[in-house]
């Protein structure tokens, strides 16, 4: 079994950008590899607010005739901090997170959070 990773971000201004591509070798009698590709992307609106995206698609290789099954996510992220105080909202969604051909599983999840320092 191996792995491959290659990433990189570049920053210009308030906006940050990020990309990264990895596969992993398996090598099981009929799962091949998985090919993976994420980005990001961060907008710092001023000191306290940063707003940010995010993308992950994973394809799943099968040795076989088999079709490929895929499974994409993404998040979308706001953070809010004042003096002592964060406050953090995430958004997010995962379809077909078990790399399903038949019946997808699609899931969808949401965190807030508040956190103050003394």
């Amino acid at each position: 079994q191996k792995e491959m990773v290659l990433g990189g971000k570049y920053a210009i201004g308030s906006l940050t950008f990020g990309y990264q591509y990895s596969k992993e070798d398996v090598d099981t009698t009929t799962v091949s590899h998985y090919d993976n590709n994420a980005f990001g992307v961060t907008f710092n609106v001023n000191d306290n607010l940063t707003l940010s995206y995010g993308q992950h698609e994973s394809s799943k290789e099968y040795n076989d005739t088999s079709a490929d099954v895929e499974l994409k996510s993404t998040s979308i992220q706001a953070a809010y901090t004042m003096g002592g105080m964060s406050i953090r909202i995430a958004d997010g969604s995962v379809d077909n997170s078990n790399y399903s051909t038949a019946a997808t599983d699609d899931n969808d999840g949401r965190t807030i959070s508040v956190s103050l320092a003394f």
